[in-house]
């Protein structure tokens, strides 16, 4: 009797068609400060990021932990990957931003280092993500909001988080849900968000 495992392979990757219209619907929602409608997903097969007896309870009540079919073509990993590079290329430089700031690089690299802008690094740049801004600006309370937010949380969740309609943030009675990034621009207070951003 065999018992060696089959070692998974990874599935090839979609098309390189559907990877430049993945990436450019994207790169636009992004643009346009709109969520990217839960696409992101965890870069790693389900049993490589869980523990075993997680991996095992999981089979037991017949859910896959298999990867991605091939034939799918929303595979998770791959549409991770595609709003990782979407979020870098649209995001601003530290000279851009600083531009938008009226102020030098360094002081900029020190507001990513105090935590009151967002920024990830990328081959030795930094990048700030635009969904922090508005005009030029930082958001009106960003720099209380960002302190509250656990600081390994993944670029993707972040930018997901603060641009999709959050259900404990309306304005007024019987309003729609505001974004995170909506709540700010607003003028609405941003201990709100803050407390939100606590629990994430």
């Amino acid at each position: 009797m065999q018992t060696a495992k089959r070692k998974a392979s990874a599935p090839p990757a979609p098309p390189a068609k559907q990877l430049r219209e993945m990436f450019r619907s994207c790169a636009l929602a992004l643009l346009q400060n709109r969520p990217l409608l839960g696409a992101s997903s965890p870069a790693m097969w389900p049993d490589r990021a869980l523990p075993k007896p997680e991996v095992d309870a999981l089979r037991a009540v017949g859910l896959s932990t298999e990867p991605w079919p091939d034939d799918r073509p929303d595979d998770p990993l791959a549409r991770s990957v595609v709003d990782y590079i979407a979020l870098i290329e649209t995001s601003l430089t530290t000279a851009e931003a600083a531009r938008g700031l009226k102020c030098d690089a360094s002081r900029i690299r020190q507001r990513l280092r105090e935590r009151s802008l967002f920024g990830l690094e990328y081959e030795g740049e930094w990048r700030l993500p635009r969904f922090q801004f508005e005009r030029g600006r930082p958001l009106p309370g960003l720099a209380e909001v960002l302190a509250a937010l656990a600081e390994d949380l993944s670029p993707l969740d972040l930018a997901e988080w603060f641009l999709s309609p959050n259900p404990d943030l309306e304005a007024g009675t019987g309003g729609e849900p505001l974004s995170p990034r909506q709540w700010l621009l607003r003028g609405l207070p941003p201990e709100r968000v803050a407390a939100i951003a606590r629990r994430l």
